[in-house]
């Protein structure tokens, strides 16, 4: 679809002026609405500060990141979120802020990694959480390709996209 290439185009012009997220994602909105092509889509966009040790986020119903401790154990980040760009002109996108230790590991995933027919998406979740704990000793780039294989999502896949960015400071 024509208009599918437009969101990222949308989406690189708002972050190079520098905006902090939450003006990023409300500019996109904006500008996805603005182009009438009712298209929709989840974005989660953040900005790593590695001298800082933290990442702050901002969410358009995207589901949340993990954060695995070096110790191993991962959480759900609990962040707060808006709905889906290109839906309402009025939506804001509140950030969070997360303190990232030496170590941990950041996991970006899209929603077709944990949604299947007939699977429950907290299933999906839970898979994805004891999989990113189980293979702790791992660099993050071998964390995703473990992961994938762990979820079945290294093979032929339905209409869903799959991806997996993770990222240690």
């Amino acid at each position: 679809h024509g208009m599918m290439g437009r969101t990222p185009t949308a989406f690189r012009a708002a972050t190079t002026v520098g905006q902090p997220p939450e003006e990023v994602m409300r500019s996109t909105n904006r500008l996805l609405i603005d182009l009438g092509a009712e298209l929709f889509a989840s974005c989660l966009y953040l900005k790593l500060d590695p001298a800082r040790g933290r990442a702050v986020m901002a969410r358009a119903g995207h589901p949340p990141p993990l954060l695995r401790r070096p110790d191993g154990k991962v959480r759900v980040l609990d962040l707060a979120g808006g709905p889906l760009l290109g839906i309402d002109t009025s939506a804001t996108y509140p950030t969070t802020e997360v303190q990232l230790g030496p170590g941990a590991v950041l996991a970006l995933y899209t929603d077709g990694l944990i949604e299947s027919p007939g699977v429950d998406i907290e299933v999906g979740l839970g898979r994805l959480t004891a999989s990113a704990a189980r293979h702790r000793g791992l660099a993050p780039e071998d964390l995703a390709d473990a992961v994938l294989a762990d979820l079945g999502a290294d093979g032929p896949q339905g209409t869903d996209d799959i991806a997996l960015v993770a990222v240690r400071l």
